[in-house]
């Protein structure tokens, strides 16, 4: 009998045993499984919970630590206002209000007038507090305001927006009644999401201490498994998640005859679908393996401008895949299954040996002088692609390698700090690519001897808009200002964008209006 074959069978009685035992311990899994479902609904308050207590803990050392920060709204303060903007996660906005209760500078700029708040003046208890909802312009939608006293009387505070609550009901896989952050003492929801509504039979205000209420009859006519805690820092509020119990126990009782025929038609179908794709899995990347091998990966480039000397000094090196089907493939098309596939590397080699091939054409014939690649951490602790770029570095005036702001570098990793300490060493440029749009980008400031940043397309998209973005790219040049960084704004595609960067002391530009990215032989002679 084919192994195969030997598999199937030995698999089709293992799961007809299964079936006999979940037949004889059916009171038991049920139980089983709807503690299993309370302890993931408590499992994802905790993690909700969490995350607003470390936010108001991260707010009040912040208040705390800067109660001496100075109120003339000084550029080093606007500058401190900015690093908490962008280190603690899903603050909208900071300022400080003057004894008077009038706003006089937020996170980007010291306010010409003024401006009188919707909330209460600075209350001279120095305990973390809040009031709202309001509504602000500064987010365009509905905020919490976390705000602490100073001892000079001036306050300094955050906004948490609304759609905080919003994100974080998406996040959850099941599908809650109702996220609420309500007052502790009278259960007012300050901010909810869903269709807020308290027990029946039992008293849930003023909540002091946690909270787990299951089977509890509510106001709706349903019954609902409820989870309410205090927060910390701020225990006048109270965190509460309510999810109805038949939604949350649907699938926890025993089929039907009928089902369970059609779950076993089901287990089969899906049996010789995993069957298929793995089978097209490793086919898939035995086509890939064999695209790099027959020199399918492709260089093409695309040239950077300096406003300064009307002139491209720079490329960056992108790769495309050159199906002899579907033609020339843009990344987002096969480096998923690259990546997938663990062929990133071995793609990489192809990109620099190709790149050591075009070397002399792009320097001495297109007198380019920076050359930039796209890499990862996991490049940086590979000797091989070590080898390679020291022996590109030899052939290109200046390298520069870009690392994505969407990938948390592993910075306690030796061996890639002493990779990046080699390569500066030998005069390799490090920049952050697409920086304003991950999550590690003040810690590669921080941590990284960089050279460069590149702005993301989205903020230069967002020039002469009133977008939010708008604001941030002016934040993100002072920024690097701040750090003395070289700035390339990408996706330039207008000459009023270039204006506005040129105007802001941006005078690196990537983008269709000067080049779009191209093989080496389509590149225009100059």
């Amino acid at each position: 009998m084919p192994k195969f074959r030997y598999k199937f069978k030995a698999f089709s009685i293992a799961l007809a045993g299964m079936l006999i035992v979940i037949a004889v311990l059916y009171p038991r899994e049920i139980a089983n499984k709807k503690q299993a479902l309370l302890t993931q609904v408590q499992s994802d308050f905790n993690w909700l919970l969490r995350d607003l207590n470390q936010q108001l803990e991260q707010l009040n050392h912040f208040f705390i630590e800067h109660d001496d920060l100075d109120a003339a709204c000084t550029e080093q303060t606007l500058y401190e206002l900015r690093r908490a903007h962008f280190k603690i996660p899903n603050i909208a906005e900071m300022g400080i209000v003057n004894p008077n209760g009038e706003l006089i500078c937020t996170s980007w700029s010291k306010l010409s007038t003024p401006i009188k708040t919707a909330g209460p003046k600075p209350a001279r208890s120095a305990e973390l507090r809040f009031f709202g909802p309001i509504h602000t312009s500064f987010i365009g939608e509905a905020a919490l305001v976390i705000a602490k006293t100073r001892s000079d009387g001036y306050e300094i505070n955050a906004l948490l927006p609304q759609s905080i609550l919003n994100r974080h009901l998406d996040d959850l896989d099941r599908p809650y009644n109702y996220i609420v952050i309500a007052d502790s003492k009278s259960g007012v929801p300050i901010f909810k999401v869903g269709d807020y509504s308290l027990p029946v039979d039992n008293q849930l205000f003023p909540i002091n201490e946690p909270i787990t209420l299951e089977s509890s009859l509510f106001d709706d006519g349903l019954s609902h498994v409820l989870v309410a805690s205090p927060l910390e820092n701020l225990s006048s509020l109270s965190l509460l998640l309510a999810i109805n119990e038949d939604a949350l126990y649907k699938k926890v009782y025993k089929p039907s005859t009928i089902s369970l025929v059609i779950y076993g038609v089901t287990f089969l179908l899906l049996f010789l679908l995993v069957k298929n794709y793995q089978k097209y899995y490793q086919s898939r990347k035995s086509q890939l393996k064999d695209a790099i091998a027959q020199g399918q990966v492709t260089n093409f480039y695309q040239l950077i401008w300096d406003t300064r000397i009307r002139g491209f000094i720079g490329a960056e090196t992108l790769v495309r895949l050159n199906d002899p089907i579907e033609g020339i493939l843009t990344p987002n098309l096969f480096l998923a299954d690259i990546e997938a596939n663990n062929l990133l590397k071995e793609m990489t080699y192809e990109i620099i040996k190709t790149l050591i091939q075009d070397a002399e054409v792009l320097t001495q014939q297109h007198k380019i002088k920076k050359v930039n690649i796209n890499i990862t951490g996991e490049h940086l602790k590979d000797a091989h692609f070590k080898t390679l770029i020291l022996e590109l570095n030899q052939l290109i005036p200046l390298l520069v390698l870009e690392l994505t702001e969407n990938e948390l570098l592993e910075f306690d990793n030796q061996q890639i700090m002493q990779t990046i300490q080699d390569f500066k060493a030998e005069g390799i440029l490090l920049a952050i690519d697409d920086f304003g749009t991950g999550y590690a980008g003040l810690q590669y400031l921080k941590s990284l001897p960089l050279d460069i940043i590149k702005i993301d397309q989205s903020y230069v998209a967002a020039i002469g808009t009133e977008s939010q973005l708008a604001t941030m790219l002016d934040a993100l040049i002072e920024l690097a200002k701040t750090f003395k960084i070289d700035v390339v704004a990408e996706g330039v595609e207008t000459q009023a964008q270039a204006d506005y960067l040129i105007d802001k002391g941006v005078y690196l530009h990537q983008g269709w209006k000067y080049h779009k990215a191209c093989l080496l032989s389509d590149i225009p002679i100059r």
